[in-house]
């Protein structure tokens, strides 16, 4: 009987345990809001990231968990961590993290509901399609590119900044052709000032 028990428990620790110890953390929390691809990117990006910086980047997301639960899990980060929050209980997101790796990051640009500047609220504000999703995975690449800027290493997993670097583009072609027409305007109307 003794032989047993002691190979169930040894079945149960075999069985659950590898999955908390052997599991890439970087989506520290997820509530069956993030789907697995989007799972699967944040832990490539953050073991990458991890290997080449040694900052922990991770992810709590949480469905019908307060934002202040969520918050509470970054006393178990290691000592150089950022973690990206939202409750959507609680209708909030924020970026924690250690002074030294908050210091590497713009998180009230992050964080901006404008969405020339911000990557998760402008994404949060749509409601079109999976913005969770969309909105995570958009705010942890953003976070882990201003943190590999600043201390000058390249992630071969990294997602970039495509999406953000195409709408500067059209919106600085857009200005200048709006510039432009009106500057052509004003040089119309002075020369029909002279000629009449």
């Amino acid at each position: 009987m003794k032989k047993i028990l002691r190979d169930s428990l040894f079945l149960a620790i075999f069985l659950f345990f590898p999955l908390k110890v052997f599991a890439l953390d970087y989506v520290v929390f997820n509530e069956g809001v993030l789907s697995p691809k989007v799972v699967k990117e944040i832990n490539l990006i953050g073991k990458e990231l991890e290997e080449k910086s040694q900052i922990f980047a991770g992810v709590a997301i949480g469905d019908n968990t307060d934002f202040e639960t969520l918050f509470n899990m970054q006393k178990e980060l290691p000592k150089s961590y950022i973690l990206l929050i939202l409750s959507k209980k609680s209708h909030r997101v924020d970026i924690v993290g250690s002074k030294g790796v908050l210091n590497l990051i713009d998180k009230e640009a992050i964080l901006s509901p404008y969405s020339g500047t911000g990557s998760i609220l402008p994404i949060l504000a749509t409601q079109k399609g999976d913005i969770y999703n969309a909105a995570i995975l958009n705010g942890y690449a953003d976070i882990v590119d201003r943190i590999t800027q600043a201390r000058g290493i390249t992630l071969n997993s990294s997602i970039g900044n495509t999406n953000r670097d195409t709408i500067n583009i059209l919106r600085i072609l857009i200005y200048g052709f709006v510039c432009f027409a009106l500057l052509y305007y004003v040089q119309r109307r002075m020369k029909r000032k002279r000629n009449g």
